[in-house]
């Protein structure tokens, strides 16, 4: 089982709490911000140096050599000022998932390194339950999301099959 999370600490105590078995995996868009966080703290916004930067790490972490992209970003130097927050804050980030980006091992299972879908689906559900004026009771939802799983999986027909 994965659990594919976005870096948030509450995440992962969820996960450790109620699937505490399952592989974690830090959302690859989500530690790619980061990335990016900490070329514009070394960079600001210049290009192509900053891209120039930040493109071979996500390279790397989403490769298979992930060991070397946390060792560069882990023997950058200290900074004063905001920058040098931002730097100490994304190295933090980064020292704190380092488990959690075997991004190449999980794919070359077939499973997802981004929470994207999820977040969609998720977002979907919400729109279609929780419109304005809609009040459902707990045993109600649950029926009417049974019925909204069976219609997007296509068991439509097998939910009124009683043979």
């Amino acid at each position: 089982m994965l659990f594919l999370g976005d870096g948030a600490e509450w995440v992962w105590n969820l996960k450790k709490d109620r699937w505490n078995a399952a592989v974690e995996l830090l959302d690859f868009y989500h530690g790619s911000e980061h990335l990016w966080n900490l070329g514009r703290a070394l960079y600001g916004e210049k290009q192509p140096a900053l891209s120039q930067w930040v493109e071979p790490l996500q390279h790397q972490v989403r490769h298979g050599e992930q060991k070397q992209a946390l060792r560069r970003i882990a023997r950058i130097k200290k900074r004063r000022g905001e920058a040098g927050r931002v730097i100490e804050r994304e190295q933090n980030y980064f020292i704190t998932h380092a488990a959690r980006m075997n991004y190449q091992e999980i794919a070359k299972r077939g499973w997802p390194i981004g929470s994207g879908s999820v977040e969609s689906a998720c977002r979907q559900k919400q729109c279609r339950f929780k419109r304005c004026g809609q009040f459902w009771t707990k045993e109600g939802l649950g029926k009417l999301c049974a019925l909204d799983e069976a219609r997007r999986n296509r068991h439509w027909d097998e939910l009124w099959n009683f043979n």
